[in-house]
């Protein structure tokens, strides 16, 4: 947020001018809010579908293991069937894991990206009421009220 000073005896084309650079630091802070609050949307979409995928690896491993368990007690007839099946097993529980891995890791990225879009948003909110206020000081010099517009650069100024 920049310190926007507002001289006392400003002419209109100052006047101007910063009312557009305040303008546009607004609309600016405004498009970085949406982007963030877009990334934060993307992310939590990629951290759900991980969460089905993981569910559904994790049915997979419990199919996985019934498989096994049919297999052993028909080892005499199916041997080859058995082997595979462990082989799936191993196989399923690499996938568990790393799925589980990846879903830790995204749902920690989400609680993160919450907390930054929080502090951003809060900001934003200080930063308009700046804004706001500022604004209506200048409305207030083009007002014609001098005075009250000296004592309030002075005390803006300080701030």
């Amino acid at each position: 947020m920049s310190n926007f000073t507002i001289p006392p005896n400003a002419d209109e084309s100052t006047l101007k001018k910063l009312e557009k650079k305040i303008t546009q630091e607004g609309k600016a802070e405004d498009t970085h809010v949406s982007h963030t609050l877009k990334d934060l949307s993307k992310l939590e979409k990629a951290s759900t579908k991980s969460d089905k995928t993981f569910d559904k690896s994790e049915h997979a491993l419990e199919k996985t293991h019934n498989k096994e368990l049919k297999a052993s007690k028909s080892l005499n007839k199916a041997t080859h069937k058995h082997d595979l099946a462990v082989a799936a097993v191993g196989n399923a529980e690499k996938d568990v894991a790393v799925k589980k891995q990846e879903s830790a890791r995204l749902q920690a990225e989400v609680e993160q990206r919450k907390a930054s879009v929080d502090g951003v948003l809060e900001a934003q909110r200080h930063h308009n009421s700046i804004r706001e206020s500022k604004l209506a000081e200048i409305h207030s010099v083009r007002a014609g009220s001098g005075d009250d517009t000296q004592a309030n650069g002075a005390a803006v100024s300080g701030a």
